[in-house]
């Protein structure tokens, strides 16, 4: 079982995330931070020695599972994917 980590964007250069397990409440909530990336790191580094993946969500839209150490190492670079899949038309 993966946490699933849904960033959302609050307003324009606000975002925040929640991270739960399966179908449970939110268990982890952080607001206020200022980018995609930012939440990615913030996030990881709350799972990084738990979970190896986590899967990803942008306002609940299903993004895929990722590695932690990529949320956290590779962070600029894995905003970035998420952002050209967020602009991609959902299928």
């Amino acid at each position: 079982m993966h946490p699933h980590v849904d960033i959302t964007k609050i307003a324009e250069g606000e975002y925040g995330y929640s991270v739960s397990m399966a179908d449970a409440d939110k268990r982890h909530v952080r607001e206020g931070l200022a980018s995609i990336a930012e939440c990615l790191h913030d996030a990881a580094t709350a799972l990084a020695g738990h979970f190896e993946i986590a899967v990803l969500s942008f306002d609940g839209r299903p993004l895929g599972a990722y590695h932690v150490a990529a949320m956290e190492h590779r962070t600029l670079a894995l905003a970035e994917t998420l952002r050209l899949r967020l602009a991609a038309p959902a299928a």
